[in-house]
């Protein structure tokens, strides 16, 4: 999906004429698209950091056990492994550095962030995520932004209840039982 299908999503549920097909915008539309990319923009980061991270392996070369997050190709989030002669090591990070038991080159296995700057034509794709979950948390980051909070509540609400089944579909979660239940 597009971002421009993805706005054109946003404006049917606000009940706003789609002008995103004209080729000339009044100024207060301009400022409405790029109020909805920004937020898309936010939801983007939300969804990829905590719930559907993109994952990347790239061959590196750890010196004296260490390796800066700024020689990665990708803007990191959290490594996940490293591999040596097809044996995982463990390792350790801070802010800037990963730091494995073992200097050479290795496999790093890690989650990032894409770098692109979003416009109408870029593509998106959020493996699981319905275009339905991403325009709620597009108009919840927008309503919250032009100070209307009910809209945001209501939004923010449905966009919460979808991330949950989208993150634990299929598993059937228990409640032990606790004092109350005797």
């Amino acid at each position: 999906m597009t971002v421009k299908f993805l706005i054109q999503r946003s404006l049917e549920k606000m009940n706003v004429e789609d002008f995103t097909k004209r080729s000339v915008q009044t100024d207060r539309e301009k400022l409405l698209q790029q109020a909805l990319i920004y937020s898309l923009t936010a939801v983007s980061r939300e969804l990829l950091a905590e719930y559907i991270p993109l994952w990347t392996k790239e061959k590196v070369v750890f010196k004296d056990k260490k390796l800066s997050a700024t020689e990665l190709s990708k803007r990191i989030l959290y490594p996940i492994c490293v591999v040596k002669d097809s044996k995982r090591l463990e390792f350790k990070t801070d802010a800037e550095n990963i730091y494995a038991t073992e200097s050479g080159e290795m496999t790093l296995t890690y989650a990032y962030m894409p770098d692109t700057e979003l416009d109408l034509d870029t593509k998106v794709d959020f493996i699981g995520a319905s275009d339905d979950l991403i325009t709620d948390g597009m108009l919840a980051q927008y309503y919250f932004a032009s100070g209307v909070y009910e809209l945001a509540k209501s939004y923010d609400a449905s966009y919460r209840e979808k991330l949950w089944k989208l993150k634990y579909r299929g598993k059937e979660l228990k409640l032990k039982a606790g004092r109350w239940s005797k």
